[in-house]
């Protein structure tokens, strides 16, 4: 396999970009919030209504979804690459804001962010751990809309990569 082919061609994929949360149930954590940018999302099913996502294995992101059994996922508008890059590293809560970002606990005990344009939050009904990503896939529990008429942020439009 001609490698640089490979990887050109997976990055002819097109994303969008997410902010994947949840809270850890294990009290022991000392940060029981996760939040991390997350770029492969697909809905994967009407009914039921499914979604599925790819996290990094070694990720607290990982580990926060796999305790708690739950997710969401805060949808990005096109004009939110500077809380997209908030997302990219450690996460620091203060008050009820994580990384600077407001939000508010959603039914599934995921952060939803205030200006995130859209946020659906999921029970995990599989996870499939293959390669350096978990794949999880899961139920929308619950649907909440901040900005209807903004486009959403695609990672080819924020000049970044991942992938290939």
């Amino acid at each position: 396999m001609n490698l640089s082919d490979k990887k050109r061609a997976l990055k002819m994929f097109q994303y969008g970009l997410y902010i994947l949360t949840a809270r850890a149930t294990d009290p022991k954590e000392s940060m029981p919030y996760a939040a991390a940018t997350v770029t492969w999302v697909s809905q994967a099913s009407f009914e039921p209504p499914l979604v599925m996502v790819g996290i990094r294995n070694e990720s607290w992101a990982n580990e926060a979804v796999k305790q708690s059994k739950s997710f969401a996922l805060n949808v990005l508008g096109k004009n939110q690459k500077a809380m997209a890059s908030k997302f990219f590293k450690e996460v620091h809560l203060d008050g009820n804001k994580i990384n600077g970002c407001e939000f508010e606990t959603g039914v599934t005990g995921a952060p939803l962010f205030l200006e995130a344009n859209a946020a659906l939050e999921c029970s995990v009904e599989e996870r499939i751990e293959k390669g350096d990503h978990t794949v999880v896939i899961g139920k929308i529990v619950n649907a909440r809309l901040n900005a209807a008429e903004d486009e959403p942020m695609l990672l080819r439009d924020t000049g970044w990569s991942y992938g290939g």
